[in-house]
């Protein structure tokens, strides 16, 4: 299968029926492109697996699906899943022994090793496998090696975060469906977001499965308590798992109870206001967005703080499912989040994660639209990611047209009716639905109906503006800081000549490049599809500009493998003028075999005419 093809398949993998005409403008190509590489999966799967529904458009069969979750399950070739689970579970770790074991050379093995840790130390922030005389260790205690496994599997599943039964492959003894049942059941009234639920349902298979393995947690704090609803849910699980638990087990489930639930004291709401503001006036001098005056947006973002702040003193991993979407569709406002995000750790002395700092991005992402529009409509929404997400697409959804529509109706994904209120014209999930809703359509809603899909209805309006931005991004891009076939061995290498290059053209300061390095160390920014967005922490730089990149051979960046390195130096008078920069390139980049297309090209002006 092509990677346009999988481009298709992954579309339609989504749950939505899709023409031959929408999927052909999502993936930029024609209809006649799209009927034929149907065909081809077709034949190449040997059976009818995506299937055309008259009216309306393609759907992938149920087999299909199957097939596709099967092929998504770990197996004996899973060297990555391996070597974590032996790591923590095995009591002997002899280096070579476990390359022997696994079939693969001492050489892949260590490059499996550099593979884990760069995931793991992005999304962790903890110690690392490391090798030494000869033996692998992992140097956490049973506590943090549980949160370790919790996280490691999550994002092994990201995609499937809702899915229990995506999991259990990676538990050999604890049993999920049993241990969800029990989870659901019980905490059912305690009304969690769904995100919570699902972290302490993978939290609490972790338990069972050290547990089953003989790891187990003795000590505990004497002075606290433990309440008898807490001790009754765990003891259900440990009678499901067929485990006697020390007390230190039940302290230890305890802490694993502390949800997404955050509320300011009002002992401390006047310092984190404080904190707020002081930030939202730096965002305002740095960015031109004055959020100031939002009370909504100010009372939502005090109450994301404290719970920040929370889990940060708790050493609690929260995992954003969504974050992806939000790096990729959303790079300005993510970019905002970062460097809240820096000011918020230095104030408060806390370090934030990538999964806390997509929170903060939706915030923004929040407070930077508008709504319009008159009559109104009534819908049912199926949100697993929390009141943050919901409030997002409420708001982006209050008026469009002459159509007001009002979200009447929320749902649990673990809990909705088959079939919906009679006045809900429509359904709207943010996330597959694992089971049918009849007489009702159900809308997929991508990127949580993001503004860049509805603002594409406004193509005659805007045009004027888009060829002013055309105008204006050529002029960012000079021959000077375009470099191709360059050769480096790691980021900081990349970046410190880039650096140097603008410095001594007289776009930066010297210490442009430290700015930099400080953006980087809070959350790299590669993409996926194998490019770079770097620039500095505060927007200072004497005249605004792009350095570019093209490397000979592709380098670690975080959890990726980049090849095309920009380099941003944003001036102070930036503000507006880089969104619309930002949204071109980005929509550009994400294209099939953009970059590699663009890695060829040696000229800076025929690089600029492909990227636009």
């Amino acid at each position: 299968m092509t990677s346009r093809q999988k481009g298709i398949w992954d579309l339609l993998l989504e749950g939505t029926c899709l023409s031959a005409g929408q999927l052909g403008r999502m993936l930029h190509i024609s209809d006649r492109t799209v009927r034929s590489d149907i065909k081809e999966i077709n034949r190449e799967l040997n059976y009818e697996a995506i299937k055309a529904v008259k009216g309306k458009g393609f759907v992938i069969e149920e087999d299909g699906r199957k097939q596709f979750r099967r092929e998504e399950t770990p197996d004996s070739g899973d060297d990555q899943w391996e070597i974590v689970r032996r790591v923590l579970f095995d009591e002997e770790r002899d280096y070579l022994v476990m390359a022997e074991e696994l079939y693969i050379s001492d050489g892949l093995l260590s490059k499996r090793l550099e593979q884990i840790n760069r995931t793991m130390v992005l999304r962790y922030g903890k110690e690392m496998i490391r090798k030494k005389n000869g033996w692998l260790e992992l140097g956490l205690d049973e506590a943090q090696k549980r949160d370790y496994y919790s996280i490691y599997v999550t994002g092994c599943r990201l995609g499937h975060y809702f899915e229990v039964k995506e999991y259990q492959p990676y538990f050999l003894w604890a049993d999920l469906e049993k241990i969800s049942s029990i989870i659901l059941k019980k905490l059912k009234s305690w009304k969690l977001y769904d995100t919570t639920l699902m972290r302490l349902i993978i939290s609490t298979a972790v338990l069972a499965e050290r547990v089953q393995a003989g790891f187990v947690i003795r000590e505990y704090d004497e002075k606290e308590t433990v309440e008898e609803e807490i001790r009754r849910i765990l003891d259900e699980v440990a009678e499901a798992s067929q485990v006697l638990l020390p007390e230190g087990e039940y302290h230890y489930f305890k802490r694993l109870l502390k949800n997404d639930f955050y509320q300011v004291d009002q002992g401390n709401e006047q310092e984190i206001e404080a904190v707020l503001k002081k930030i939202l006036i730096e965002i305002s001098v740095e960015y031109g967005f004055d959020f100031t005056e939002n009370k909504e947006f100010i009372e939502e973002m005090k109450a994301q703080i404290n719970g920040t702040v929370q889990r940060a003193k708790n050493e609690q991993y929260a995992v954003n499912p969504v974050l992806p979407q939000i790096k990729s569709k959303y790079p300005l406002e993510y970019d905002i989040a970062i460097f809240f995000t820096d000011r918020l750790g230095k104030l408060k002395g806390i370090k934030v994660s990538e999964d806390e700092i997509a929170q903060f991005a939706v915030h923004l992402i929040w407070a930077m639209e508008s709504s319009f529009g008159r009559t109104r409509q009534k819908i049912a929404l199926i949100n697993p990611y929390g009141k943050q997400y919901k409030d997002l697409i409420e708001k982006r959804i209050g008026a469009i047209g002459d159509c007001k529509i009002e979200i009447a109706y929320q749902y649990s994904i673990f809990d909705y009716p088959q079939t919906m209120p009679p006045d809900a014209i429509a359904v709207m999930a943010t996330a597959p639905l694992p089971r049918p809703i009849e007489d009702t359509p159900v809308v997929l809603c991508r990127n949580f109906l993001d503004y860049h899909e509805l603002e594409r209805l406004l193509t005659v309006i805007r045009e004027n503006q888009v060829i002013s931005v055309r105008h204006y991004f050529r002029t960012l891009f000079k021959p000077s800081l375009f470099f191709t076939d360059m050769e480096f061995n790691s980021k900081e290498q990349t970046l410190e000549f880039m650096c140097g290059r603008l410095e001594e053209e007289g776009y930066v300061d010297r210490g442009f490049y430290d700015s930099v390095m400080r953006r980087e160390s809070i959350a790299p920014t590669a993409f996926e599809q194998g490019f770079v967005f770097a620039h500095g922490m505060e927007n200072d730089a004497r005249r605004t500009a792009v350095c570019t990149c093209i490397l000979k051979n592709r380098i670690p960046w975080g959890e990726y493998q980049v090849k095309i390195v920009f380099l941003f130096a944003l001036a102070s008078s930036w503000n507006h003028t880089m969104i619309p920069i930002y949204n071109v390139m980005i929509d550009n980049l994400f294209e099939k075999s953009t970059i590699h297309k663009l890695s060829k090209i040696r000229e800076c002006r025929k690089f600029v005419d492909l990227l636009i």
